[in-house]
């Protein structure tokens, strides 16, 4: 069974926790209009500096807030436009034990037929309606031009009902961002991988009965018990309360709770993790999200290689791939994409299109040579010859190290298997060239790749490389070419 199948069948629509089958972006940051269907399981997004990956995990992020603690800015808008406001919306499927249909006011559930969410079919003459496939949601977030934010729950009679914080908690979510702001699971914030993992909800009051028995205002020196005297004088003058003291209180969004986290044993003291480094914090927040015994979160990871050596990011990429869990990660880095299996691996171009590469062919070029995935120029060469060929012409013209230029040679092994190869890069929009031989054998889908790449795609005429570069070679320098002048290839030549 290859990668994809794997995956497939490991992580099915109805698996163990939820999973976004359709996202749907309008106006919201990089994406005027984005349409995608992430697959179940390990979802990997590779594009190009600002192409849209980490919208993607935004706008993830915000439908599935576990709090209404979001702030807007006109950069959350398209092109800064807030007239129209901004829609996320994704169909969903839950696990049969989610609340969202024992709520106070329960959601009913569309059907998937596997590009959209269908309305039930309304039973026939007595007989029960066969179902269109299995049963999912309809969830979004709009921002408002008031820079308001609305979630609803949308069911298949046309009304909407709230997507309360309490089932966007419930569904779950982890999130190992790309900045240093990603310590969130490991404090105690309201739908944190920790939060969900202690599964205490009375935790909270007992916190803030606790705080508030500090008497912070003992604590203050003579010249600030003056001043706190005088301001209660002041209140009671003004009929204001009074007998004023001063105790932990937290603000719009904030929870006195959120500032417990886990600390770890470090020499004779203990040390917060959320000060450890980045690498580790991001190890523990999926540790922490794994131990949970309930849920499987939806989990975000920009830029897997942050932080980690490429030994770590290994292994937080294969733990994300085997995890029953659906993952939506973004990478630049070879050693984790070459991990990622099994897994989706999608390409996002700057024009917000997003492509599958998940061929038989792409996977095994996924292992073997990554980098091919990640350049800002793949140059594929049918074979050894081919690569040698270009790079030897090349080095002629460029005095600059390809790799400097972000431009990566990579051996296409084989005529058919370079050709399925280019077909599906080139649907990608992935900067491609490639030279070829011409064996005489599917002419119209060369003939067709010809017309999509232009000169970027060079095909010899007639023949293999060997045969037209033999031709023009005086027969006294042949044995010359079995010679590698560095040396280094000299026996495989």
């Amino acid at each position: 069974m290859d990668a994809k199948a794997k995956n497939d069948a490991n992580t099915s629509v109805g698996g163990a926790g939820a999973t976004i089958l359709r996202l749907k972006i309008d106006r919201y940051r990089a994406f005027q209009k984005f349409d995608w269907f992430p697959k179940a399981g390990l979802n990997v997004i590779l594009g190009g500096g600002d192409a849209g990956k980490t919208t993607i995990l935004e706008a993830i992020a915000l439908l599935l807030n576990p709090s209404n603690a979001a702030l807007l800015s006109d950069n959350d808008y398209w092109r800064r436009q807030r007239k129209d406001g901004f829609f996320i919306g994704a169909v969903i499927s839950l696990p049969p034990d989610s609340s969202i249909a024992t709520q106070t006011r329960p959601a009913y559930p569309w059907e998937w037929d596997g590009r959209q969410a269908c309305k039930p079919q309304e039973a026939e003459d007595g007989e029960p309606a066969r179902p269109v496939g299995p049963p999912v949601y309809k969830v979004s977030v709009r921002g408002s031009e008031e820079l308001d934010l609305t979630y609803s729950i949308h069911n298949p009679n046309d009304m909407e009902d709230n997507f309360s914080p309490t089932l966007r908690r419930e569904i779950g979510l982890v999130r190992l961002g790309g900045d240093d702001r990603n310590d969130r699971d490991l404090r105690l914030v309201q739908g944190s991988a920790l939060d969900r993992l202690l599964s205490d909800k009375a935790l909270r009051s007992r916190l803030t009965s606790t705080f508030s028995e500090v008497d912070v205002k003992a604590r203050l020196q003579s010249e600030g018990q003056e001043a706190m005297k005088q301001l209660n004088d002041t209140f009671g003058e003004r009929a204001l309360p009074h007998d004023l003291g001063l105790g932990l209180s937290a603000g719009q969004g904030q929870s006195i709770s959120a500032l417990i986290g886990l600390t770890a044993g470090i020499e004779e003291g203990r040390l917060p993790l959320s000060s450890w480094g980045s690498g580790t914090r991001r190890l523990a927040s999926l540790a922490v999200a794994q131990a949970c015994r309930t849920g499987c979160p939806i989990t975000l990871v920009d830029e897997a290689e942050r932080g980690l050596e490429p030994y770590r990011q290994r292994k937080l990429v294969t733990e994300l791939a085997e995890g029953p869990s659906q993952v939506v990660m973004t990478t630049h880095s070879g050693p984790a994409l070459a991990a990622a299996e099994p897994a989706t691996v999608w390409y996002l171009s700057q024009g917000h299109v997003i492509a599958e590469l998940s061929s038989p062919r792409s996977v095994q070029l996924q292992k073997r040579d990554p980098e091919a995935f990640l350049s800002r120029l793949t140059l594929v060469g049918e074979g050894p010859t081919e690569v040698g060929f270009i790079e030897v012409v090349l080095g002629r013209e460029i005095a600059t190290d390809l790799l400097d230029l972000g431009v990566r040679l990579c051996d296409g092994q084989g005529n058919t298997f370079t050709l399925e190869l280019l077909e599906e890069f080139s649907k990608a929009k992935l900067g491609l060239a490639a030279l070829v031989d011409c064996e005489g054998d599917n002419t119209k889908r060369w003939s067709d790749l010809k017309t999509a790449m232009g000169d970027l795609l060079f095909q010899w005429p007639t023949g293999c490389t060997e045969a037209n570069v033999i031709a023009h070679v005086p027969d006294d320098k042949l044995e010359a070419l079995l010679i590698d002048p560095e040396d280094i290839n000299t026996q495989p030549r």
